[in-house]
C-alpha cells in the first residue's frame, strides 16, 4: 500500500490511497467464503461452487470488499502518515474491482489540539448524582474548542436524527458527544490506557446475546458501518471515565 497527502483551504485533509490486488485477495476469499454459506436453490448448504457465488453476488461481494478495504487501508495509511483524524473519513473516488488495484481518496478533518485540564481537579460531589456525568460536565466546562458543523451532522446521520438544525438541542448534544470523546481520548493516551481485541470481543459478545444473534452476525454488521470502531471508541471512554471517577473518589 502507498499514500499521498494533500490538503486545502476549507479544513479537509484528503489522502490518496493505492494498493495491489496481491494486497486485497485474502479479504476478497474470506469475503466470498461468507456467501459460499448462503442457501442457492438447487445446491446443497456451504457446497455452492465458488463460480456460481461470484456471479450470483457480484455486486453484494465488490461492495463488501469496498467498505472492507476502505477502512483497513484508511486506517493503516492515516497511522502511517501519523495524523490524528477527527471524525469518520470519507471515502470518494473509490476503485476496487476484482484483479485490479484499489485506489481511493480519504477526506477528512484533523483533530484539534485540546488543552487538558489537571486531571486532579475534576470535583465528584456526594450528592446522588451519576459520577460519570459529573466528570464529563466537568471536563466541558473546562475544556473549549470548536466542532466542524459537517463533523456533528455526520454523527447526527449515524444517529439517525440528519434532520436538526444548527443551534438545536439535539445539535448541541451531538457536539458535547464529540468533543467529550475527543478530551476522553486524549486523557486515555496520557494516562496510558487503552482498550484491546479482546475487551471488543467480549462487548459484542455480550451484545449478540442481548440482541439474539449470533457473536459472527453481530461483528460482520458492524463492520459494514465502522460500529467496531465506535464500540472501541465507546469502551475506551467508559475505562476512561472510570479512572478519573477513582483518581477523584
Amino acid at each position: 500500500m502507498k499514500w499521498q497527502q494533500h490538503s486545502n483551504d476549507n479544513g479537509f485533509y484528503r489522502l490518496d490511497v493505492e494498493a495491489g490486488w496481491s494486497e486485497l485477495t485474502a479479504d476478497y476469499d474470506d469475503i466470498v467464503a461468507e456467501y459460499v454459506k448462503v442457501r442457492i436453490p438447487g445446491f446443497r448448504p456451504g457446497k455452492v461452487p465458488r463460480s456460481v457465488v461470484e456471479r450470483r453476488f457480484q455486486g453484494e461481494i465488490s461492495d463488501d470488499l469496498s467498505r472492507r478495504i476502505v477502512q483497513r487501508f484508511g486506517r493503516e495509511a492515516i497511522q502511517e502518515a501519523g495524523i490524528k483524524v477527527l471524525g469518520p473519513a470519507e471515502a470518494e473516488e473509490v476503485e476496487c474491482k476484482k484483479g485490479q488495484s484499489f485506489r481511493a481518496r480519504l477526506c477528512f478533518y484533523q483533530r484539534p489540539e485540546i488543552d487538558l485540564p489537571e486531571i486532579s481537579s475534576l470535583k465528584i460531589d456526594a450528592d446522588g448524582s451519576d459520577p460519570h456525568d459529573q466528570v464529563s460536565h466537568h471536563l466541558l466546562d473546562m475544556v473549549t474548542f470548536e466542532i466542524p458543523d459537517r463533523v456533528i451532522k455526520d454523527d447526527l446521520t449515524l444517529a439517525g436524527s440528519d434532520n436538526c438544525e444548527a443551534g438545536s438541542e439535539e445539535w448541541q448534544a451531538a457536539s458535547d458527544r464529540i468533543k467529550l470523546m475527543l478530551i476522553l481520548k486524549q486523557i486515555a493516551q496520557q494516562e496510558g490506557i487503552e482498550v484491546d481485541k479482546v475487551d471488543v470481543n467480549d462487548r459484542i459478545a455480550e451484545k449478540a446475546v442481548e440482541f439474539g444473534t449470533t457473536k459472527k452476525s453481530l461483528q460482520t454488521e458492524l463492520e459494514k458501518g465502522g460500529g467496531v470502531k465506535r464500540l472501541r471508541d465507546m469502551l475506551l471512554a467508559e475505562s476512561t471515565l472510570d479512572y478519573l471517577i477513582e483518581q477523584n473518589a
